[in-house]
């Protein structure tokens, strides 16, 4: 009864953090809350925690390479302005563009 409660909780502490403009903290804050809803439902529901050892090592490995997806996500999106756009350098046009069916030919 004490994790669907500690569950409950969560929720509405997941439900008032979304009203809340944290900034730059609203993802993480988010995944925290999750994280730790999901840890206890794997925990408790998912009977892990009266699990053989090796099935908790194949759990913990798992979160370990989600880990490592969320942070090569997140230290891609960081990065996405950071490709040299502003050191490209364009071409001035000194025309409007025509279609080439409308242009006469030379023969």
């Amino acid at each position: 009864m004490a994790v669907l409660v500690t569950l409950l909780i969560l929720t509405v502490i997941t439900v008032g953090a979304s009203r809340i403009d944290f900034g730059a903290a609203n993802m993480l804050i988010a995944m925290l809350i999750a994280s730790i809803k999901a840890s206890l439902v794997i925990a408790i529901f998912m009977h892990v925690k009266w699990d053989t050892a090796i099935n908790k090592i194949v759990f913990l490995s798992s979160f370990l390479f989600l880990s490592l997806l969320f942070l090569f996500t997140l230290s891609d999106q960081a990065t996405r302005g950071m490709d040299g756009a502003n050191e490209r350098t364009r071409a001035p046009v000194d025309k409007e563009w025509k279609h080439p069916s409308t242009l006469q030919s030379h023969q």
